[in-house]
């Protein structure tokens, strides 16, 4: 767990001067040792600052953030920047699923004729917090399980990715989460405004649910590949 592994191709660097390359595939071991990996600004700048900073850092530069991300620091911390970013996400997802329930079960039979009655509104609100709830504690759960799968593929080809460090790499991917809840937010919602102020037709509902079915295969696509980037620039683990 201590030695140092060379971060190209996990080469055991121990001894080796460190101005030096891997013998096996010829990376600096300057790149290896881990001495430009840091604790983010969430760990060591004032909470409102370093959470944004830190959020935007994940989201627009990932390469970067996780190449300097010190993957040895603290899971408890890196833990509570997620459950914000969950609790976030899973509003605008609860906030969505609610929204379009209500545009498939009232404003599709209704032609937006009629305007929501004190029991929608009320299942609305419901339905909005049940959602959220929910989404957050699927979150946390499928984190954790991804983190758990990870490691076991990882010590299967032999490469140094503990359970701790791959959470701790998972807890700050979890910003990612905000960027697809948002898209998602904006498409339900604006559509279901658009056809309940009659600007748009019920016609145009079938190219509304393709868009949302191209949103869940590009999202999808978008968390593995900036999963992937995390992983990817925490491999061997060595600081």
């Amino acid at each position: 767990m201590n030695d140092v592994l060379c971060e190209g191709c996990g080469y055991v660097l121990n001894g080796l001067p460190p101005d030096g390359r891997c013998p096996e595939c010829g990376k600096p071991i300057e790149e290896s040792i881990g001495r430009n990996r840091i604790a983010p600004p969430w760990e060591s700048a004032p909470k409102s600052a370093g959470f944004l900073r830190t959020t935007l850092d994940v989201i627009f530069r990932p390469t970067q953030f996780y190449q300097t991300l010190a993957v040895r620091g603290s899971v408890e911390s890196a833990r509570r920047f997620a459950q914000l970013h969950w609790w976030i996400s899973a509003g605008l997802f609860g906030l969505t699923c609610a929204t379009h329930t209500l545009w498939y079960g009232f404003i599709m039979p209704s032609v937006g004729s009629a305007s929501p009655g004190p029991r929608i509104i009320a299942f609305y609100v419901a339905a909005v917090v049940v959602l959220t709830v929910t989404t957050y504690f699927a979150l946390d759960g499928i984190t954790r399980l991804a983190a758990r799968l990870t490691n076991w593929e990882a010590t299967y080809r032999g490469i140094r990715l503990p359970y701790d460090i791959v959470l701790r790499g998972m807890y700050y991917h979890a910003a990612h989460y905000i960027p697809v809840a948002l898209v998602a937010a904006v498409t339900v919602i604006g559509y279901t405004v658009l056809v309940s102020t009659h600007v748009l037709s019920l016609t145009s509902a079938t190219a509304y649910l393709y868009v949302l079915s191209a949103q869940v295969i590009v999202s999808a696509a978008y968390l593995f590949n900036t999963y992937w980037i995390g992983m990817r620039n925490m491999m061997y683990a060595n600081r």
